[in-house]
């Protein structure tokens, strides 16, 4: 084989711009980070940090992986932000907002993982117990780990565990 047949069988990523890369970034994202990031016209300078890299990674064509769990944190946080308040304040944002919302996440580049196995369970269940963790903030953890990506996260107890591997 020729060096002129191994240029053929190269990838070749290219990023937004058209330039090279030599892959294209990923990151496991917790429900934390990511609506930091999302909401970061109302935070502080954390949520710009957090709002610069999903819109790097956004723009080079990168991917977000999640667990299964982000989904039902997602929602959880939506539902609560459409509804009224327990002092009776009206709620953060409308319905009408509230499907905009929703729209704008499922064209966001984000891989769920699928349902874990029993060896994945027991996985996240060893580290959840070994770095006291809760059981899904073990599930990023597991999931950065396994697929050898980094885990953006304002948790300092599981940043902490993600940094100790």
């Amino acid at each position: 084989m020729t060096a002129e047949d191994n240029l053929f069988e190269r990838e070749i990523i290219v990023d937004a711009d058209g330039n090279e890369e030599e892959s294209l970034p990923v990151a496991v994202i917790d429900t934390s980070y990511f609506f930091s990031a999302v909401l970061a016209d109302f935070h502080d300078g954390k949520s710009q940090e957090a709002a610069a890299f999903l819109d790097e990674l956004i723009s080079k064509n990168g991917q977000i992986i999640v667990p299964q769990l982000f989904w039902f944190e997602v929602g959880n946080v939506l539902a609560n932000a459409a509804r009224p308040k327990r002092d009776g304040s009206p709620a953060r944002i409308t319905r009408v907002q509230l499907a905009a919302l929703e729209q704008s996440l499922s064209a966001l580049p984000i891989y769920t993982d699928p349902q874990p196995n029993s060896e994945i369970r027991l996985r996240i269940r060893d580290i959840a117990l070994s770095e006291n963790l809760t059981y899904y903030d073990a599930a990023y953890l597991e999931l950065a780990r396994r697929d050898n990506v980094p885990l953006k996260t304002w948790d300092g107890t599981l940043q902490k565990a993600y940094e100790t591997v």
